[in-house]
């Protein structure tokens, strides 16, 4: 073994998957693992976090998936993790995934990881791709020039994936020679890389490489910066600085150094052939402004209406099992246990067959957005979008997940995983939760239509205006508070379109979906509960249960935006399900239902409720205009349903952002709700 070798290690073997992103790394992952995964997150970040085990000869692999990343640079926490992952962990081999296709973008990443001179393996994956784009590859001439084994593959097939497994065993722990010198910059910038590695030389940490150090500083990597700062005394870091060009000149010299090495590679082994695929009519529509725009909506309409279909086909079903286990539990358990067969049959039955409808929505969207994903298509869509978004201080990619909204919040919140960035993620997370659902826009529908008639347009105009101007007023305070930072814009190069690996798409669906349930269930379980109790107790019957008790006693917050304690409490009864404020209504202002919980009340009668004329025609003369304004904004601003702020615990991880985003909301909602209340004042006597 050479003096540039490690021993093989003992015990299982750490084996890192890294790529950028639209490079069928997932793919790699997933078919080296199969279902021997893991999903978490890295230890307190939000960021996901893929592990996998894989056995081969009687040796574990334990397969970590980095996430995707163009460089090692520190301009997100996902390059951040990748980086400190492969310096400070120091895996036993790392598999580097570049799409073969795309050559001169994804050799980027390797440029980076060849001067670490860590174990590696890269994976040229999506040679059919190349081959229909007339890429001729000479794979010895290219292994050759990049210094590193290399494995031709074609994932989204399976061809390549046990020639890699082999590889893997094979190389795991023998480093390959260090390229200290590799992509440094020539000219008057080697010489200054050469003056700051004789300066750090001796406060560098143990972990890193001196050479990458010195490219790290050039390029004004600001977590390269504040590391170094902290490790050399005042003065000496004073003399670091001021060798340090102020105007990325540095930054660009080293992009320009790794381009060069990448083309010399490229310029020795990859001939493009005379049957190159032109862009196709299909790419030019997706990517114009006009064509791209309505090619979206009819895509992204077509995928929300038969998940809507597809849910409500399976709530259809599902509703006569429902009706038949409560009267089962009724019948069964009334008697002998009048308390649990009614927390059953009124609490968990109901609340479930809700959730579960929702959930076969939200599985829908799921599989539509991963499909969208897997062809190449979505990244269109968020090009094209992204000339709107950005206007709002969004990434193209929001478009989807706030479309979804308009279906159900949860899967509006759970769809910001499309987004790289974690920062424009929480961002659209928190904006995305507040898109009306079918919920709020029936109950404003049915308020608007009750009280104002023929300026009912009007009042809808003014409601759209609203939401767009707080959709605005959000992003932008959120830039200026606790998502600080720079606007990063969206710099894409779109991937090339594929046939759908079914295989692929349905195990990142299954796995997103059954983690969602698993980890959100024990808070849905718990609210589901508290719901039934608050709603039922003392006496069985929600005008007199603690519910009702909890509105009278915020009656005087009420008051300020016009309403009563019975409206007040319809307005709270909206956290649990904004269609349930309109049961609320029909129950506090005197429609006699049945006695019971608020859980069991929604399943059976909501939509005889709705279209009850008996409740407009009571609540027309109880409730006056300006309140029944103040109503429907402080609805529309309201806090999401107690599933949708599941969902964002589960999407951030976080209790800060999920507390502060439900106080966020609620002051919205009065705010809201007051000023609504004061203007209808102004245009309204009754």
């Amino acid at each position: 073994m050479s003096a540039n070798e490690l021993s093989r290690p003992a015990g299982e073997i750490t084996v890192a998957i890294a790529g950028q992103p639209n490079t069928g790394k997932s793919t790699v992952f997933n078919f080296l693992t199969g279902s021997n995964q893991h999903v978490g997150n890295w230890p307190g970040i939000t960021v996901e976090k893929k592990e996998g085990r894989f056995v081969r000869d009687g040796i574990s692999y334990r397969v970590v998936d980095l996430p995707g990343t163009y460089s090692l640079s520190a301009n997100s926490k996902e390059e951040m993790i990748a980086r400190d992952f492969v310096i400070k962990q120091a895996p036993d081999l790392i598999v580097v995934v570049v799409d073969a296709s795309q050559l001169t973008r994804s050799l980027y990443l390797v440029a980076e990881m060849m001067s670490l001179g860590a174990p590696m393996i890269l994976a040229l994956n999506m040679m059919d791709v190349a081959e229909k784009k007339g890429l001729a590859i000479d794979l010895g001439a290219f292994e050759k020039s990049i210094g590193v084994p290399v494995v031709p593959m074609t994932a989204s097939k399976r061809i390549g994936i046990d020639v890699l497994s082999e590889s893997i065993a094979k190389r795991a722990g023998v480093r390959t020679p260090l390229l200290e010198t590799c992509c440094n910059p020539d000219g008057e910038y080697a010489d200054l890389l050469q003056r700051l590695q004789n300066t750090i030389k001796g406060y560098v940490p143990e972990d890193y490489r001196i050479g990458w150090v010195a490219q790290k500083l050039l390029e004004e990597d600001s977590g390269m910066i504040d590391l170094m700062q902290k490790q050399m005394d005042e003065q000496k870091w004073q003399s670091v600085r001021k060798m340090l060009p102020d105007d990325n000149r540095g930054a660009f010299a080293v992009a320009r150094a790794r381009y060069d090495w990448i083309h010399n590679i490229l310029a020795n082994s990859v001939v493009r052939e005379k049957n190159e695929v032109h862009r196709s009519l299909f790419d030019k529509v997706a990517t114009n402004l006009l064509s791209g725009t309505i090619l979206g909506m009819v895509v992204t309409l077509t995928g929300f209406v038969l998940a809507v279909i597809i849910a409500f086909g399976c709530v259809v079903m599902i509703h006569p099992l429902a009706a038949n286990g409560i009267q089962m539990v009724q019948n069964t358990a009334g008697q002998s246990l009048p308390l649990l067969a009614d927390f059953i049959a009124q609490g968990v039955i109901p609340a479930l067959s809700m959730i579960f409808g929702v959930s076969v929505f939200i599985f829908g969207i799921m599989l539509f957005t991963s499909f969208l994903e897997d062809i190449g298509y979505l990244p269109r869509m968020a090009y094209i979008a992204d000339m709107f978004m950005s206007r709002i201080g969004l990434p193209g990619k929001s478009f989807m997940p706030l479309f979804m909204g308009f279906g159900c919040n949860i899967a509006s919140v759970m769809g910001c995983r499309v987004i790289e960035s974690t920062r424009q993620r929480f961002k659209t997370i928190i904006i995305a939760s507040h898109v009306p659902c079918p919920g709020v826009m029936v109950t404003i529908a049915f308020m608007i239509g009750i009280f104002f008639g023929p300026v009912a347009p009007v009042i809808v105009v003014a409601a759209t205006v609203a939401l767009l101007v707080q959709t605005y007023i959000t992003s932008r305070l959120l830039d200026h508070t606790v998502l600080r930072g720079a606007e990063t814009g969206m710099i894409m190069e779109l991937p090339p379109y594929h046939m759908p690996n079914w295989q692929t798409i349905w195990a990142h669906v299954w796995r997103r979906f059954t983690s969602f349930v698993q980890k959100a269930g024990s808070l849905i379980a718990f609210i589901i509960a508290v719901i039934w109790a608050l709603s039922y107790f003392p006496n069985g019957n929600m005008v007199d249960s603690y519910l009702a008790v909890v509105g009278k006693a915020f009656e005087p917050l009420g008051m300020l935006m016009g309403m009563d304690w019975r409206l007040l409490t319809c307005l709270f009864v909206a956290f649990f399900s904004k269609e349930a404020a309109l049961i609320a209504i029909a129950v506090l202002y005197g429609i006699q239902i049945e006695e019971g919980a608020l859980t069991g009340l929604m399943m059976d009668n909501i939509f005889p409720e709705v279209g009850n004329d008996a409740v407009g025609r009571f609540l027309a003369g109880n409730v006056s205009r300006p309140s029944a304004l103040a109503f429907i904004f402080a609805l529309l601003f309201s806090i999401p349903c107690y599933a949708t702020v599941g969902a964002i615990y589960y999407e951030t991880k976080s209790l800060k952002w999920t507390i502060g985003s439900a106080i966020y909301y609620t002051t919205l909602s009065l705010v809201w709700g007051i000023a609504a209340y004061h203007v209808g004042l102004l245009f309204f006597t009754s």
